[in-house]
């Protein structure tokens, strides 16, 4: 049996560890994954009510068309249902915008580091993947705009962007657009949006109502809490969406997922709180890392990157030694840090007082 060569030269996404893992590995009882930028506080008693209620209906294929997912949507961002696609995770949707725009010999322009599926979806598709480095861990815009040829068809962004959790700002953003030709796509990733305080967020559902060529991404698995239920959205003029329909697979969103994630949209107190409680406890890994003399990178997400310097292994390899399961800066392109998601306030403390321990072993 022959395996496509393009297949096995593809990227390999690498997974963070299981709790189970690490239990067994090291003999431990208690755990605390602080690796994939999860909402440790899951989602509401409200939603868990519905994913209940729509447990007892499994039997059923689910909604293809998820009605009133998209109804809800449509009434948040005040934008037609025509012009929103539901998928399984905000992956998927990525994937189906490369199968519709990216052929043999077009390009893709992404930052270096960014979020792989970005590369590997345009890879599947023949596409080539050019990268533009980051410039002081935020994108660099301009750099971004003089890598774009005639044979690019997508920009990738994202904001705030994953690993490093800084922000494209409103007049970089309009720069962006003012810039480019209307028939270039602008894919702008959100996942993490929701945890902007409003003073620094983006209109973006205003742009894409006069934008054809701009598509939002954002999905349910990260400030929603329901990152197991594989839940995502895109809002993009009603073209693109048709196109994407086309090579929609059926039945791609279970029913527990489009449950969960319509009556997430209904319970805007709850994911203000979080978002409150995450601001307060990231300034309170501010105030511990600046008073060791310990780097960081101001984050606009749930995660913040703590610099670890030429010790980086050591001290992932220490911290999971004490049960904290954290990602390291290698695997995601920048050698030096940790990316740490952040928890609950007492997870967060034992965190600190064991990563400032270990830190100072080493320096």
């Amino acid at each position: 049996m022959k395996i496509k060569k393009w297949i096995m030269d593809l990227p390999e996404y690498i997974p963070g560890s299981t709790l189970e893992q690490i239990k067994e590995k090291y003999g431990l009882s208690d755990v605390y994954k602080l690796a994939s930028n999860e909402n440790i506080m899951g989602p509401s008693e409200e939603v868990k009510k519905a994913i209940c209620k729509a447990a007892g209906e499994v039997q059923y294929y689910p909604d293809a068309n998820c009605t009133l997912l998209r109804e809800r949507l449509s009434k948040k961002h005040g934008v037609p249902e025509e012009k929103i696609i539901i998928g399984n995770g905000t992956d998927q949707i990525i994937e189906m915008i490369c199968d519709c725009f990216i052929c043999g010999g077009d390009n893709i322009v992404i930052a270096d580091p960014t979020f792989l599926i970005y590369e590997k979806a345009s890879l599947k598709c023949g596409g080539v993947v050019k990268k533009v480095p980051l410039k002081d861990k935020r994108q660099d815009i301009d750099a971004m705009l003089s890598k774009i040829d005639p044979n690019t068809n997508v920009l990738f962004l994202t904001s705030p962007h994953n690993p490093t959790g800084t922000n494209i700002n409103r007049k970089e953003f309009e720069y962006l657009m003012d810039n480019i030709s209307r028939d270039l796509l602008v894919v702008f990733d959100e996942a993490y949006c929701e945890y902007v305080d409003q003073k620094d967020s983006l209109p973006t559902s205003d742009y894409v109502k006069h934008t054809p060529n701009l598509v939002i991404l954002r999905t349910f698995s990260k400030i929603f809490g329901l990152a197991g239920l594989r839940t995502g959205y895109a809002i993009a003029d009603e073209k693109i969406i048709n196109a994407l329909n086309k090579i929609r697979l059926p039945f791609n969103v279970n029913s527990l997922g489009q449950a969960g994630a319509s009556a997430a949209l209904e319970d805007e107190g709850y994911i203000k709180g979080i978002r409150e409680k995450v601001s307060a406890e990231k300034e309170k890994f501010y105030f511990l890392c600046n008073n060791s003399g310990i780097e960081f990178i101001r984050s606009y997400a749930n995660f913040i990157l703590l610099k670890t310097g030429k010790y980086s292994a050591e001290i992932v390899e220490d911290l999971l030694r004490e049960g904290f399961i954290v990602r390291p800066g290698k695997n995601l392109g920048l050698d030096g840090f940790i990316r740490v998601t952040v928890s609950l306030p007492d997870i967060n403390d034992k965190f600190l007082k064991t990563f400032i321990k270990t830190y100072k072993k080493y320096y």
